[in-house]
């Protein structure tokens, strides 16, 4: 895929403000850690037009959770999980012309991604049933925790993005309410209800697709 760099101009274009304003605000999106929705939006139409820059962020921002899907598709074996992982990024890079934010989030598309690639890797060579051998050799416990970390993150793959952002800052990056209203410029009874509101929609998703 050929790549190339988007500048504050565009940027200024995309978000409809003067190009001497959008400065400050194009290089704070580029060092943010707790994206928004219209930042990744923004990174994602930037990466289709051959940003390398906005792809960066975009893999920066959902490696972790992508490697930590496929660990638990792959019932905690290191090695394969990061092989698909790979995959996923090496593909994902590929069609990301392909990808269309009015469908699903772009996690979502990643996870789907994930979850082809792994059967890929399973079927590949006829182990697919040499796959099922080992894994119902597991301990009930073991396929039980994975098949729930799987959910999980499934689920919070379909949130808005603005839910799933909040959620993966308190419970997977351990932030306080406080750190994550600093971060989103808010306040912290705001973040509070955001939480909420996270959490319950968070809950409806998991008990849907767990069902």
């Amino acid at each position: 895929m050929s790549f190339q760099k988007i500048s504050p101009n565009d940027f200024a274009v995309e978000r409809g403000i003067h190009s001497r304003e959008c400065n400050k605000e194009f290089c704070d999106w580029r060092e943010n850690e707790f994206m928004n929705i219209d930042v990744e939006i923004f990174a994602i139409k930037s990466a289709q037009k051959g940003d390398d820059e906005a792809w960066r962020i975009l893999f920066e921002q959902h490696f972790d959770a992508i490697y930590r899907y496929c660990l638990s598709l792959a019932c905690g074996q290191q090695e394969k999980a990061e092989d698909v992982t790979q995959q996923v990024f090496v593909t994902a890079a590929r069609n990301i012309g392909k990808f269309k934010p009015r469908r699903a989030t772009f996690r979502a598309w990643l996870v789907g991604i994930a979850k082809n690639c792994y059967m890929k890797v399973e079927s590949k060579e006829g182990r697919h049933k040499w796959y099922e051998t080992q894994f119902f050799k597991k301990s009930i416990e073991s396929r039980n925790k994975y098949s729930s970390e799987s959910l999980v993150h499934e689920a919070l793959a379909i949130l808005p993005v603005h839910y799933r952002l909040v959620l993966e800052a308190k419970y997977l990056r351990g932030q306080t309410v406080r750190q994550i209203a600093e971060s989103q410029d808010a306040t912290v009874k705001a973040t509070e209800s955001l939480l909420a509101r996270a959490r319950e929609k968070f809950a409806q998703v998991y008990k849907q697709i767990k069902a």
